[in-house]
């Protein structure tokens, strides 16, 4: 086994810092994006649902049903946007490997064979970072409207 010397600590420590600052400011962004969208997706759910106030239960679940697909596509939207960042700075040479490496990082899945140069390896961290956030972000909305749904049937289901 090799003993670290100043100049791979210097270039481990260049790296690191240079994953951290291109990792973060894509994750800043997706999660800042996400969070703006998921909020948007909730608060039309939540109006949406408050303007009816004799629905149809069906109707309820179909407002919901769209809510996720929405918060679906604005999933698929920050794996896009990390595909972008990783083809156009150089990393992955091909946007259909960028993407499919960028999915399976921000699903967590890991199914996709690591596509990063050497000395790059870490962005996979904050890939994933910013799916885990994005999905708890996405599951707490979701459970929210739940409890909309829930509350408006219990009480059809109390005045009956």
């Amino acid at each position: 086994m090799k003993s670290m010397d100043t100049t791979d600590l210097n270039l481990l420590t260049e790296q690191i810092f240079r994953d951290a600052a291109f990792g973060l400011i894509v994750l800043t962004i997706v999660l800042a994006s996400n969070a703006f969208l998921f909020i948007q997706i909730y608060l039309w759910y939540v109006r949406s649902c408050a303007i009816l106030l004799n629905a149809k239960n069906f109707s309820l679940i179909m407002r919901f049903v769209v809510a996720v697909l929405l918060m679906s596509l604005v999933q698929v939207a920050s794996i896009l946007i990390w595909t972008v960042a990783l083809f156009s700075i150089g990393l992955i040479e091909d946007p259909r490997s960028a993407m499919l490496f960028a999915g399976s990082c921000y699903t967590t899945l890991g199914i996709f064979s690591d596509l990063l140069p050497q000395g790059w390896k870490s962005v996979a961290f904050y890939i994933a970072f910013s799916g885990l956030f994005s999905f708890a972000i996405a599951t707490s909305s979701m459970i929210s409207m739940i409890s909309i749904i829930t509350k408006k049937i219990y009480k059809t289901v109390k005045k009956v």
